[in-house]
C-alpha cells in the first residue's frame, strides 16, 4: 500500500518526478509509473496501487488533459474522495473535476518554501491521516432544482404520459394498423450484399511519406516465400549492443511475455547482428502487438549501418503502430524499399501515453547476402 498516487502524463514525467522525491524526502510512499515489474498485467498493477492508495495526485498540464488513462485515475480518486489535484500548466481543468480546487505548481521548481506547495503538503498529510473533510459528490447537472426527481413532479408526469401516447401511436402506425400495405413483390435482381473483404477500404503501403510524417501499419501482402526471419535466434540473429538488457527478450521466440524497452528513457535503442555477422538485404520489419496498452510501442526509427555497431547509421525511416491487436495475424507489419547493411539499429520514439515502452518480439524479413 502506498500513501500516495501520482496521476500524470508522460510528457510531463519530470515534474512527477520532482514532486515524488519531494513527497518521499517527508517520509510518504509514492506510487508513480515506475514500480510495475516486468512481464506483469499494466492495467491489474495500476488498478491495485490506485485502489490501496490513501491519496490520488493528478497533474493537470496540457498533455494530461486529453489523457484516457490520467481522468479514468482522476475519476476513481475523486469518486473515493481521496482526489488532490494539481494544475503544472495553465492548461483549462477538464469540466468534471472543475469544482475541486486544485494547488497552483506551474513555476513550482522544487523549492521547500512555496505557498502553493506548503498548501498542497497540508491537503496531502490531512488525506493520508483521514482527517480530510468528504468531498460533496458532484452531479452532472449540479443544480439542486434539476438532481430532484423531475419525473415526480406535475410537468414531468404529463412530459412522461405524453412521450408514452406517442410512441404507442407510431408504433400500431408501423405495425400497419393504421394503413393497409402491400407486401413488396419479389425481385429476382435484388441486389446481394458486397463480401466483408470487398467493403473495406484498401489500405494504403507502409512507409514514410513525402513530409516526414509516421508511417502506420497496413495489412500488406505476404512477404516472399525466400525472406527469413533475419533476427531470430534460431537464423543467427542477435542482440550486439543496446541501452539495457531488456532488448534480448524482443527476438527470444516468447510471443507471450513482454519487457520494458525503455523505462521513462526516450530514446533507448538497440543494434542487431545476423548470422555469422554477415550483410542481409531486407525490406519489412514486423512488430508483435497483442492489445491495446498504453505502454505499446508506438512510434519508432529504424536505421541502417555497415561501418560497426557503434558507428554511422542511415535512417531507414519513422513508423509507427496502430493500439490494437490484428486477429488474423498480429503482428504489424512496415514495409520500405530493400536495404542491404550489415546491422539494423531500432530506436524507441514514444509509446501509446504510458511513461515506459514495452515490446514482445522483433521480426526483420530479408535474406542473408554471400
Amino acid at each position: 500500500m502506498s500513501d500516495i498516487f501520482i496521476s500524470y502524463a508522460r510528457a510531463d514525467k519530470d515534474k512527477a518526478e520532482l514532486l515524488a522525491n519531494a513527497f518521499s524526502r517527508k517520509g510518504w510512499s509514492v506510487w508513480w509509473d515506475r514500480q510495475i515489474p516486468p512481464g506483469q498485467s499494466f492495467d491489474d498493477t495500476i488498478e491495485s496501487a490506485l485502489n490501496s492508495a490513501r491519496c490520488v495526485i493528478v497533474l493537470w498540464s496540457t498533455h494530461s488533459v486529453s489523457s484516457r488513462w490520467v481522468k479514468t485515475e482522476a475519476a476513481e480518486g475523486a469518486e473515493r474522495g481521496i482526489l488532490v489535484p494539481v494544475m503544472i500548466d495553465h492548461a483549462p481543468i477538464p469540466l468534471e473535476f472543475k469544482r475541486i480546487e486544485a494547488a497552483d505548481l506551474s513555476d513550482w521548481e522544487g523549492e521547500v518554501s512555496h505557498r502553493e506547495f506548503d498548501q498542497l503538503q497540508k491537503s496531502v498529510a490531512s488525506m493520508i491521516a483521514g482527517t480530510a473533510p468528504a468531498p460533496k459528490r458532484q452531479i452532472a447537472l449540479d443544480s439542486e432544482g434539476r438532481s430532484e426527481l423531475w419525473w415526480k413532479k406535475p410537468p414531468g408526469v404529463f412530459a412522461v404520459v405524453g412521450v408514452a401516447a406517442v410512441g404507442f401511436i407510431l408504433l400500431f402506425q408501423q405495425a400497419g394498423f393504421f394503413t393497409k400495405r402491400k407486401p413488396p413483390p419479389h425481385s429476382q435482381n435484388q441486389a446481394q450484399p458486397e463480401s466483408s473483404e470487398a467493403a473495406q477500404p484498401e489500405r494504403l503501403p507502409v512507409g514514410q511519406n513525402e513530409a516526414g510524417s509516421l508511417a502506420k501499419p497496413a495489412r500488406s501482402a505476404q512477404a516472399p516465400t525466400s525472406a527469413t526471419n533475419l533476427l531470430s535466434a534460431e537464423n543467427g540473429g542477435h542482440v550486439i549492443v543496446g541501452t539495457n538488457d531488456q532488448w534480448v527478450s524482443t527476438i527470444d521466440g516468447d510471443e507471450k511475455n513482454w519487457q520494458y524497452i525503455d523505462i521513462g528513457v526516450v530514446g533507448s535503442w538497440a543494434v542487431y547482428g545476423f548470422k555469422d555477422d554477415k550483410p542481409a538485404r531486407f525490406d519489412t520489419f514486423k512488430v508483435l502487438i497483442l492489445g491495446s496498452e498504453s505502454w505499446n510501442l508506438k512510434e519508432f526509427e529504424l536505421l541502417a549501418g555497415n561501418d560497426s555497431p557503434t558507428g554511422k547509421f542511415e535512417s531507414i525511416g519513422k513508423f509507427q503502430t496502430e493500439n490494437v491487436r490484428f486477429f488474423k495475424d498480429p503482428y504489424q507489419e512496415f514495409k520500405f524499399p530493400p536495404v542491404k547493411a550489415r546491422y539494423l539499429k531500432v530506436r524507441v520514439i514514444s509509446s501509446h501515453g504510458f511513461s515506459s515502452v514495452g515490446a514482445y518480439e522483433f521480426q526483420l524479413l530479408g535474406a542473408l547476402e554471400g
